[in-house]
């Protein structure tokens, strides 16, 4: 019962649980460690965790700034788009410590769009 000691104990001082057979999951690397989602042409946050602001770059772009930064640039991004039209590519551009970019294609040129993204990896 590792759910219950962790409960019991406290998340702080078990750095696993049981996962799916024998296999731990590790309670710090595997927690998201930002997320967001924007509106379509980049100007606010509709919601958020751990993201100090939104930069609108220009159409189709995004710069997500992260409150507490993250340990190296070598995290996990993602960014999903909710499109209003059926041909969309995304691209994470700019990744630094404290920020990542976004930017959003139809099929001939950048495009406002919301964006959702969220962020794996160690924190600083």
């Amino acid at each position: 019962m590792a759910l219950t000691r962790v409960i019991n104990e406290g998340i702080g001082s078990a750095s696993a649980i049981a996962g799916e057979g024998t296999a731990t999951t590790n309670l710090q690397q595997g927690l998201c460690k930002v997320w967001n989602k924007t509106v379509a042409d980049g100007t606010s946050i509709e919601d958020s965790f751990n993201i100090s602001s939104l930069t609108d770059n220009a159409t189709g772009r995004q710069t997500h700034n992260i409150n507490n930064n993250m340990a190296n640039d070598d995290y996990a991004p993602h960014l999903t788009q909710i499109a209003s039209t059926d041909f969309q590519a995304v691209a994470i551009t700019d990744i630094a410590t404290s920020s990542f970019a976004g930017k959003m294609f139809d099929a001939s040129a950048l495009r406002d769009e919301k964006q959702s993204v969220s962020t794996h990896g160690d924190l600083a």
